[in-house]
């Protein structure tokens, strides 16, 4: 995968998707819905189709997430990109520095009397979950399918391509010597496996 400095969203894109996403809200009884910028394995390359913040928001950076609520959206970003994003997402979106502001203190200030905030349990770790229960309990964070994936009408498909064995004078060791060396490691942790589910390391 290459890096390129093209432009592949339009900030009048969002408002009309922003609707439908918050159509989807209310029709499942929630207050919000949170769209990172990740796939299921929480790698830093995401796939055409699990590009669902930049489809959302205009938003092409590596590295956000949005919270979009009922009466506010808002995009969180780092510093890499506060001129970008204000040149991306149009002015529904409000963006927020992050991670100096958090989500879950984001959640509770927007949100004082609680609320119920959708997410699709595949695209955030426990961590993350846990982090906004601690800092807005009066949040309840509920477990959903990807709401973006019910009005994203042509959203890309998965990647199907063929996977092909790197030749050793690239991969350095043999897949079998590798592993070999993975179990000794696992065994000597007192441990019966190790779950790989980061592309870049089952490459490896």
């Amino acid at each position: 995968m290459f890096q390129t400095f093209d432009a592949p969203t339009l900030p009048d894109q969002g408002p009309p998707r922003l609707a439908a996403l918050r159509a989807q809200i209310a029709a499942e009884g929630l207050d919000g819905f949170l769209v990172p910028r990740a796939d299921a394995h929480q790698g830093e390359y995401v796939a055409a189709p699990d590009q669902r913040l930049a489809w959302l928001t205009g938003f092409t950076g590596s590295a956000g997430f949005a919270a979009v609520l009922t009466d506010i959206a808002g995009v969180f970003i780092d510093g890499r990109y506060t001129l970008q994003v204000r040149d991306q997402v149009a002015d529904q979106f409000t963006p927020v520095a992050w991670p100096g502001t958090k989500l879950g203190d984001w959640l509770a200030e927007k949100r004082p009397d609680g609320g119920r905030i959708g997410f699709d349990p595949w695209l955030h770790t426990r961590a993350e979950v846990e982090a906004v229960e601690k800092a807005a309990p009066n949040i309840v964070l509920v477990a959903t399918d990807n709401l973006i994936d019910r009005i994203w009408d042509d959203q890309p498909a998965p990647p199907a391509g063929k996977a092909i064995p790197h030749p050793i004078e690239f991969a350095g060791e043999k897949s079998g010597d590798k592993r070999t060396r993975i179990a000794a490691a696992i065994k000597q942790d007192g441990q019966r496996a190790a779950v790989l589910t980061l592309p870049d390391s089952i490459c490896w």
